[in-house]
């Protein structure tokens, strides 16, 4: 790592960002579509203004013998990187919309996070519940108390 992006970390972690590690994975019918279709992802990851990644780290595609009912073979790829979010919200954007395997919180170990903060992350997941309800893949159950 260049000693520009070690301070570019180090300046967003004194502004505040979170300092984040995240596992994005894919699997599909053959290993061009695997590679394309990840680095395109994390691509469209980067252009996310309040996400700074400073590090990926891609895993070699692997072959995998019957991944689901009525699938031979697949092939498998992750990538791991690390990156610095500007808040809560964006995290949990990147978290609804991108959908990685896994996030770790590197820094800070503790966030203060504001009411209208919390609400605004609380509309966004309400939202997203009913664009999946919406679109008929699911959604909330509602039942009267006995």
């Amino acid at each position: 790592m260049d000693a520009k992006t070690k301070e570019k970390i180090r300046e967003l972690e004194r502004k505040g960002w979170i300092n984040a590690s995240m596992i994005f994975e894919v699997l599909g019918a053959s290993r061009e579509i695997v590679e394309k279709s990840l680095k395109e992802h994390i691509k469209k990851l980067e252009r996310i203004k309040t996400c700074f990644i400073y590090k990926k780290e891609f895993s070699e595609i692997e072959t995998i013998e019957k991944p689901i009912k009525n699938l031979d073979k697949a092939y498998s790829q992750f990538v791991e990187i690390e990156c610095l979010i500007k808040d809560i919200t964006t995290l949990i954007v990147i978290s609804l919309s991108y959908g990685p395997s896994s996030v770790e919180i590197n820094k800070p170990k503790k966030i203060e996070i504001s009411a209208g903060e919390l609400e605004s992350i609380s509309n966004l997941v309400a939202g997203t519940i009913h664009k999946i309800a919406e679109a008929g893949l699911g959604g909330i159950i509602a039942t009267p108390s006995n």
